[in-house]
């Protein structure tokens, strides 16, 4: 399975699901490939330094861009089991060729006005990708969610989350919690963090996220 996990607005968390995914993909035996798509390179980063860690299990990543990006991730998926592109945050032609070759797209948005924009772009974005790919599966999920009552920034994103055509709303929500970081910082999966540092919450989000991704593989 080809997962890409890509939205048209920066900083959504895109590498922090990225490197979720394939970290607990990869802890059910399977061989999966996590390819960095965005031009920041954080997904090497985060590998380099899993690396460094010794955490375990270990995995493949390389960067890829540019016109060769359908191309590349089909042939190096080959040597896989499931693969997981973290593509950068802008409507560019590496987003656009890895949607041709994906079997889902993650798409992760912050509830903000600027973010339900770019989730509108991004429907449009997927729309012609489908196209061409017909048998892609597009879902959100809304990221970094403040957990004050108060702010109901997220129930106004929601409405427009639900009603895009091309996008399905997973109905998962992702908390905006310091887990998340620290297990970015240490090379980990959040469900990967000490006893000492477990976030029950945290690790309960990126489960059914788990399971919502990979459902059909």
């Amino acid at each position: 399975m080809i997962v890409i996990v890509s939205s048209e607005k920066g900083g959504t968390g895109k590498t922090t699901i990225s490197t979720n995914l394939t970290i607990m993909r990869a802890q059910k035996g399977v061989d999966v490939f996590l390819i960095d798509a965005d031009s920041q390179r954080s997904a090497i980063d985060f590998s380099a330094v899993r690396e460094q860690e010794g955490h375990q299990p270990s995995f493949c990543c390389a960067g890829i861009s540019g016109p060769g990006t359908y191309d590349e991730i089909r042939k190096m998926s080959q040597k896989f089991d499931d693969t997981v592109v973290d593509v950068g945050g802008r409507d560019t032609l590496t987003l656009r060729k890895a949607l041709l070759a994906a079997d889902i797209v993650v798409v992760p948005f912050i509830p903000s006005q600027l973010d339900v924009w770019g989730l509108d772009r991004m429907n449009e974005i997927i729309g012609e990708a489908k196209s061409v790919n017909e048998n892609l599966r597009a879902i959100s999920v809304m990221n970094k969610v403040d957990s004050n009552p108060k702010i109901i920034l997220g129930d106004e994103a929601l409405v427009i989350a639900k009603d895009l055509k091309n996008i399905e709303f997973s109905g998962l929500t992702l908390g905006y919690r310091v887990s998340y970081r620290r297990s970015i910082a240490e090379g980990m999966a959040v469900t990967e963090l000490s006893k000492s540092k477990k976030d029950e919450k945290a690790t309960a989000e990126m489960i059914s996220l788990y399971h919502e991704v990979f459902r059909d593989a």
